[in-house]
């Protein structure tokens, strides 16, 4: 008896593992789950609930003491509500369904719902997750109590089972809690060391690396589906001589304001990044030239009205040149380099035609 809820405990921890490197692969974060990961990991939760089934212990006539009901305490604590009671409906239908329905199996699906419905209830107080989780695994093997005293009948026979069943539960209940932990805690770090290595720390824009990751996914994409995409290189004009004139936290108060200013001229789903220094590229997918001139001249604008505030209260003027290319206007089979080579060479014909403008590049 103790072996199978040891191994009850030992299943769930595995599939524990499992949902932790599906939620590190596909970059699910506890505190932003949507109504999709709600479904489909109340759906999961529930088949893991099914298979400990399969592992499970006769006590009765038609009846059996798993530890199913940690996989609807485990949704509850971790995913939500909604999940918990999906997972609650999955183990209900399998101990149905599966094993065979008959009044011993009605009566334990019918307190597992009330159990499930209760652990869905309890999932919305605001506690902190390790007491939640402990008397949602209270509450559940409490109503688990009664349909074993109402199969079996008999409270000694209850009782040869139920004290140990309860044991485990509540130690597993801990063991789940200190690994779902750890998943959570290595998945947020990876996740928070990923987002760094694709982020420019001063202006919090894309960095080099994340624009050429981009290339290399918009432009096949833009290739395939017949659609523009332009790319815009910009330059503050004399940059050099803020940082000599006001100092280098000046310089970075001027960049950290002209990324906000591209991030409102730009539209949503463009890529706006620091490539280095004071040169900023903007990739605009599914964008014509005529649309990408619009943007670049519309950044111009709204850099040569901006007052950038330094820390100190000066408030500075500054302008920038910038360089326009757009795909497949100058070449089929041209690459992501090559497209940024061409912005970089209308960039340096606004710069020498008197900066504070905007060129396209011409073949």
């Amino acid at each position: 008896m103790f072996s199978t809820f040891f191994v009850n405990t030992c299943i769930l921890v595995t599939f524990l593992y499992i949902t932790g490197l599906i939620s590190q692969r596909y970059k699910i974060r506890l505190h932003t789950l949507t109504h999709k990961v709600h479904w489909i990991g109340g759906a999961l939760f529930g088949c893991y609930g099914i298979v400990i089934m399969y592992y499970s212990i006769p006590v009765g006539f038609n009846t059996i003491a798993d530890l199913r009901h940690l996989a609807i305490v485990a949704t509850a604590t971790y995913i939500g509500g909604p999940a918990a009671l999906m997972a609650t409906l999955f183990i209900c239908l399998g101990r149905l369904l599966l094993f065979g329905i008959n009044n011993q199996a009605i009566v334990g699906a019918v307190f597992m719902l009330l159990a499930g419905l209760g652990c869905t209830v309890l999932s919305h107080l605001s506690w902190s997750r390790l007491p939640k989780l402990m008397i949602m695994n209270v509450f559940a093997l409490g109503i688990i109590f009664c349909p074993l005293m109402i199969n079996l009948k008999n409270l000694d026979d209850v009782l040869h089972v139920y004290p140990l069943q309860f044991f485990i539960s509540m130690v597993g209940g801990c063991l789940l809690y200190l690994i779902a932990e750890s998943i959570n805690t290595s998945n947020e770090l990876l996740l928070r060391l990923e987002r760094t290595s694709y982020t420019d720390h001063l202006t919090n824009l894309s960095n080099r690396r994340q624009l050429e990751f981009s290339l290399e996914e918009e432009l096949p994409q833009a290739r395939q589906r017949h659609e523009h995409l332009s790319v815009l290189v910009l330059d503050i004009d004399h940059f050099k001589e803020v940082n000599d004139t006001y100092g280098h936290a000046a310089g970075d108060a001027v960049l950290r304001q002209l990324g906000q200013i591209l991030m409102e001229k730009c539209r949503a789903n463009d890529v706006v990044t620091r490539s280095g220094g004071e040169e900023f590229t903007v990739l605009l997918p599914n964008c014509a030239f005529r649309q990408a001139l619009r943007i670049a001249n519309q950044i111009l604008s709204g850099v040569n009205q901006y007052e950038f505030v330094l820390a100190d209260g000066l408030i500075l003027k500054v302008t920038v040149s910038i360089g326009v290319t757009t795909f497949p206007g100058t070449g089929e089979d041209i690459s992501g380099a090559a497209l940024l080579e061409q912005a970089d060479k209308a960039l340096y014909e606004a710069k020498k035609a008197g900066r504070n403008r905007v060129c396209s590049y011409e073949i």
